[in-house]
């Protein structure tokens, strides 16, 4: 109870502070914010005037939550969750109703102009970040597939970005044993220039944790870790008309996963192993250059990622089965973008207008190996059990019996999608008016070549004395090709206070194929090969998942439309409102075979609606020697389905599992300049999140509840050091982050309990 109050005080303060803080009339000096140009939207517009929401967050609120991944700046922006559960290869990202658990993403990601093609990497740590965009809606016009709910741009560092040498680093040390210490060295070279011409970087970084889950079964540490990697960063401006930057980005993880705990137990407590591990390699060279009127901007990346899996399939202390899946990948990309430096002249309305013209084009290629293995007790439940069914309905005396102690089904999938994509955009002035309207056209072809088998020994007791070896065979090739054309409308007018805007946008999700149901597929083939090579037949009561083509899903397509309006009433104050309603259309979703079955498959199932508002509130502040900082904001969604029926029910009109209805975050910082030998600043923050409720299955009989997380930091400043004081989850609040089923038991993982920590920043 005293926790409730606490929480309740605190958030009442905060929410007065913002209000204090926000009246021009408190303050009589204030700063101006700065006029951002959102690099992401790729054409260059102050964020006040973007004909979109764009949430662009800075070193200053990246260091007052500690963020170390895109997850912990999710926490920022309305409507958007990215729950960490699982390992470092979940990044479940949900926007606005959209998102989905598996296989592609609702959202793009940028690093340093390169997009990332594998969600896998979404949940990276960051390092030396200079800024983060986040633009909510459609990106398809600009950013092709995976983009249909938003892109995050990451910007980092570049060596000529700085004027002179830089050293910075950091060490923190937090509940768990939790380590992380990062550390890097940037240097511009001046020649006989006034202003660098090249310049170079490094950074390193490190991070392990003893985890906060304990697996029952035996007393182990769930979710242990360690994590490393950097970058080497070169820079040069060859001549006032060309900048080139060439990275070479490198993550190492290694980490204990999935602490999933029963529902009906609470209890995680299961006997197989359960980790992840991941090396991931990107080099990356961008080039820049202006001529005249016109500006060119060439990207192209190799990224290099191999991961392992451990996995309990059950989550049970059962022998039932487990799967252990590595990826090996290599994928590549390029952009080429030209588009204009500064206004032109058209007689058209006697306007003036921006425009660019892309070519851009990707490969990704994943060598997957997926073997399930069967232990005697999931052999006896999910196969003999499936089959001694149908057999017994006609020799209710007799069964088939299986010799072998374990099953090992091996699955080799190749996976290919490649696509190439050209687009356009155009932005026209009107006076106040502003009219954009761009185009894409994207084609992708997707491809799997497929090898599942399985050797048993097996008889039936009516008519063979001996065991019999089977061998069952799934090979072959799937492919299909898609073409997606992505319009993009926006309308905004401009006042001296306000920009209002409006725009219709079209986006997709890409389709391909899910080796995850491949299980399953070769559980029934298994099943019907025992029969046919007894004469009889067996009848599959599902015999969707017997067939290979089952694998196949198509894009997902949405089309959204938006109003809304960037406020800038006073100087230091921004404040964003908007309204969208989205239609979903081929929307994919995971369906369960139903029974003890062991895969999951993506489908074109649903079709659905979204629709809700968001409001944000961005403001800072000096007087004398205090200064200080209020974010907030407010995000609401309603996403349900119009159509969908798994063939296990009708869930027409529920609400979409794993999207928050209602999300909220309010940020207060107030630092004074203390400005004496032993101290130079000091400052401290209060930040609560809330989200809920999220709504976990189709049926909407299991929900998390609303509940707030409490954080706050102390910072003591120093010339050229920084001591930060933090916890979160302060008030030691408990809820669930994911939900899934399993063998029909269910499982939750629950968030992470109270942390407190200490990090000790320096920079020269």
């Amino acid at each position: 109870m005293r926790y409730t109050i606490l929480y309740i005080y605190l958030v009442l303060s905060s929410i007065g502070a913002a209000v204090y803080a926000a009246s021009p009339g408190v303050w009589t000096d204030t700063v101006n914010l700065p006029d951002i140009e959102v690099s992401v939207s790729r054409i260059a517009q102050p964020a006040t005037q973007q004909q979109m929401q764009v949430s662009v967050i800075d070193p200053t609120l990246i260091s007052e939550i500690q963020a170390t991944t895109p997850k912990d700046v999710s926490d920022l922006i309305p409507n958007i969750y990215m729950p960490a559960y699982g390992s470092s290869m979940t990044s479940s990202i949900y926007i606005r109703g959209l998102g989905s658990r598996i296989n592609e993403p609702v959202m793009g990601m940028v690093v340093d102009g390169v997009p990332v093609l594998d969600k896998n990497m979404y949940d990276h740590t960051m390092q030396d970040v200079k800024r983060i965009e986040l633009l909510r809606g459609p990106q398809g016009s600009l950013y092709g597939r995976n983009s249909p709910a938003g892109v995050m741009e990451i910007r980092t560092i570049r060596p000529l970005d700085l004027t002179t040498y830089a050293v910075r680093g950091s060490l923190s040390y937090a509940t768990a044993n939790t380590v992380h210490a990062q550390a890097s060295f940037y240097q511009p070279i001046k020649t006989n220039t006034a202003s660098p011409k090249y310049g170079w970087g490094i950074a390193a970084r490190y991070q392990r944790t003893d985890g906060f889950y304990t697996n029952l079964y035996d007393n182990s540490p769930v979710d242990y870790g360690q994590q490393a990697g950097g970058r080497v960063v070169f820079d040069a401006r060859p001549s006032d008309n060309w900048r080139l930057t060439t990275t070479v980005y490198g993550d190492w993880v290694r980490q204990g996963a999935f602490p999933y705990a029963m529902v009906s137990t609470g209890e995680i407590r299961y006997n197989q192993p359960g980790d992840y591990q991941r090396l991931a390699i990107l080099p990356s060279l961008s080039a820049e250059y202006s001529y005249d009127k016109y500006l060119l901007h060439l990207s192209g990346s190799y990224q290099y990622m191999h991961d392992d899996m451990h996995m309990d399939q059950d989550y049970t202390a059962a022998d039932i089965f487990t799967l252990r899946q590595t990826q090996h990948q290599h994928n590549a990309t390029i952009d080429a973008l030209l588009s204009s430096s500064e206004r032109l002249n058209t007689p058209l309305l006697h306007s003036s207008y921006e425009w660019q013209a892309g070519l851009s084009a990707f490969v990704k290629s994943n060598a997957m190996q997926a073997p399930v293995t069967f232990m005697r007790q999931g052999i006896e439940d999910l196969i003999l059990a499936n089959a001694n069914r149908g057999i017994r309905s006609v020799f209710p005396e007799d069964s088939i019996a299986i010799s072998n102690p374990t099953l090992p089904i091996p699955g080799a999938f190749d996976l290919l999608n490649a696509g190439v994509a050209v687009y356009h955009q155009s932005h026209f002035h009107l006076g106040d008016w502003h009219i954009n309207a761009g185009v894409r056209i994207d084609y992708e072809h997707t491809r799997m070549d497929y090898l599942s088998t399985a050797d048993i020994d097996y008889r039936f007791t009516l008519l063979m004395q001996d065991f019999k070896p089977l061998h069952t065979h799934i090979a072959g090739t799937l492919s299909k090709p898609y073409i997606q054309v992505l319009p993009r409308l926006a309308v905004s007018y401009d006042t001296p206070w306000a920009t209002f805007y409006g725009y219709a946008a079209k986006g997709y999700k890409a389709g391909g194929f899910n080796p995850q149901i491949f299980s399953t597929i070769t559980q029934n083939r298994v099943m019907t090969d025992i029969a046919s090579d007894m004469g009889i037949h067996l009848n599959i009561t599902d015999p969707r998942y017997s067939n290979v083509d089952i694998t196949s899903y198509k894009p997902e397509r949405d089309w959204t439309f938006e109003i809304g309006a960037h406020f800038t009433p006073c100087a230091g104050l921004k404040i964003d409102v908007d309204a969208f309603h989205i239609q979903c259309f081929d929307q994919q979703v995971t369906v369960f075979p139903n029974g003890k079955t062991t895969g999951r498959m993506m489908a074109n199932a649903a079709r659905s609606r979204m629709w809700g508002a968001e409001a944000a509130l961005h403001y800072r502040w000096v007087k004398s020697s205090w200064q200080g900082l209020v974010d907030a904001s407010y995000g609401f969604t309603d996403a349900r389905f119009i159509d969908f029926n798994d063939g296990m029910g009708d869930y027409s009109g529920n609400v979409i599992p794993y999207a928050p209805r209602h999300t909220a975050h309010v940020l207060v910082q107030a630092g004074y300049h203390v400005n004496r030998p032993w101290l130079n600043a000091v400052s401290l923050s209060a930040r609560t999140n809330v989200t809920g409720p999220v709504y976990w299955n189709e049926q909407n009989d299991c929900v998390q509840s609303p509940y707030a997380l409490l954080s706050a930091t102390l910072t003591l400043d120093w010339k050229y050091v920084q001591l930060e004081l933090w916890g979160r989850n302060l008030t030691g609040t408990n809820y669930d982050v994911f939900y899934f089923r399993s063998m029909e038991n269910n499982f939750l993982q629950h968030g992470k309990p109270r942390e407190l920590g200490a990090t000790v920043k320096f920079e020269i």
